[in-house]
């Protein structure tokens, strides 16, 4: 695994636990404020998850990428 494939991988759980504490805090301030206030910031998880999933494909269309060009060197 590359130093690239594994930022890569790191990134992704980065994104993924953002989405996760994001979503907790607006759903805590939400209840507690009420959905007026804090309905419009459920956008945050989104954008984070959105994140995860293009840092995801990322990281596969790398992995790809470099198992052929491994496979290319070996013949």
């Amino acid at each position: 695994m590359s130093s690239l494939a594994k930022i890569n991988s790191v990134l992704e759980k980065f994104w993924w636990a953002m989405t996760a504490v994001s979503l907790i805090m607006v759903l805590v301030f939400c209840f507690m404020q009420g959905w007026d206030k804090w309905g419009f910031y459920f956008i945050i998880p989104v954008v984070t998850a959105v994140m995860a999933v293009m840092r995801r494909f990322l990281r596969k269309r790398l992995e790809k990428s470099e198992a052929e060009r491994d496979k290319n060197a070996a013949k």
